[in-house]
């Protein structure tokens, strides 16, 4: 038995030509969008971690601080981003936080009045209103946030 062949004899006129052509314009602009849209959404979720991981790791700062009674050396947390922090046996923290995304790793800087303390990181997202234009330097660093850490001794 013989296959039925169907005619595909479908007129392609200039008006759908050019139909065809603004959905694609049209599917294509929509993509773009949406994919700025989640690139953005992605480096939020990001600098939130950053955050985060910097939040974490001051409470460790505190710990450090009732057992010593100072706050670490910006040379000692410096040399920790990622590795652990131990201290005469005493784990601090199994893993400091180590900056998984850019280029600048956090950086610590102790105040001199013995009571605060500062963490930096760089956001991805410079439309946060917490990402500074002009930035702080640490260790000779720009970095966009700063949070200040005052500690109740």
């Amino acid at each position: 038995m013989k296959k039925k062949q169907i005619p595909l004899n479908l007129p392609l006129t200039r008006e759908t030509c050019l139909e065809i052509l603004i959905v694609i314009i049209a599917v294509g602009i929509l993509s773009f969008i949406t994919c700025k849209q989640f690139q953005l959404a992605m480096a939020k979720s990001r600098d939130l971690q950053r955050r985060s991981d910097l939040n974490e790791f001051s409470k460790v700062i505190n710990m450090y601080l009732a057992d010593y009674g100072k706050l670490p050396s910006d040379v000692l947390i410096n040399s920790l981003w990622g590795k652990s922090f131990e201290d005469k046996g005493y784990i601090y923290a199994a893993s400091v936080p180590k900056e998984k995304y850019g280029e600048k790793e956090y950086c610590y800087e102790a105040g001199s009045d013995g009571v605060t303390f500062k963490m930096f990181a760089e956001f991805e997202d410079k439309s946060n209103p917490d990402c500074k234009k002009d930035g702080e330097l640490c260790g000779g660093v720009k970095y966009c946030y700063t949070d200040v850490i005052n500690v109740n001794k």
